[in-house]
């Protein structure tokens, strides 16, 4: 089966930012809270960095004014510009149905959750590949048919089972050799790597 072409302006694609760190960078407008790459502010220049915030689902704001990164300049105008930037930003998120929590150096903003998107998964035919095809499953998104990839399981000694992940059908280093329990926490894995939100896992 071959796998159609990415659309070009779809966010879902391996390696791509996770599902709520861009609904944060979309609840900031650009014309307010520019983001923070690649340019020097100056001392009145604000920008925001959108990012993990360690937890799932939960994104970081980190503000940036002139040469302070990630905290608030001493007591002063640009201060007060700070301030009033991460109460704007907050503000925004709230908005947009996020649940937020002003920290030393920006927003800490839970995601709305959406609706779980679906995954399948398919295992190999042993009678028609050989029992090469034994552990290995075919990862799909039916909602976002470019999106493929392939999981396969390996026995080693004692009863773990280690499940090997790999972004696309046809990539031949996995992305996690090691460190899943379970063929959904991998297939959930390569979900996250894919930038979708939250799934459910089946197997046909």
């Amino acid at each position: 089966m071959s796998t159609p072409p990415a659309c070009r302006r779809c966010p879902f694609r391996p390696g791509a930012p996770a599902w709520y760190v861009r609904a944060a960078r979309r609840a900031l407008p650009t014309n307010r809270f520019p983001a923070a790459e690649r340019q020097r502010l100056t001392a009145a220049q604000v920008a925001v960095s959108v990012g993990h915030s360690g937890e799932d689902g939960t994104a970081h704001v980190t503000l940036l004014i002139g040469q302070h990164h990630g905290k608030p300049p001493r007591p002063g105008p640009a201060r007060d510009t700070w301030l009033r930037v991460r109460a704007d930003v907050a503000a925004h998120l709230r908005d947009a149905g996020f649940v937020t929590a002003l920290t030393g150096g920006g927003v800490r903003a839970a995601a709305p959750r959406p609706e779980p998107v679906a995954v399948l998964l398919e295992h190999g035919d042993v009678f028609r590949d050989g029992l090469g095809a034994l552990g290995r499953y075919r990862i799909w998104c039916p909602e976002h048919p470019h999106l493929t990839g392939r999981l396969q399981n390996a026995h080693g000694l004692g009863p773990q089972v280690f499940t090997y992940v790999y972004a696309t059908e046809r990539a031949r280093n996995s992305l996690w050799p090691t460190g899943f329990r379970s063929l959904h926490d991998a297939a959930e894995a390569w979900a996250a790597h894919m930038g979708l939100p939250p799934v459910t896992v089946t197997e046909i």
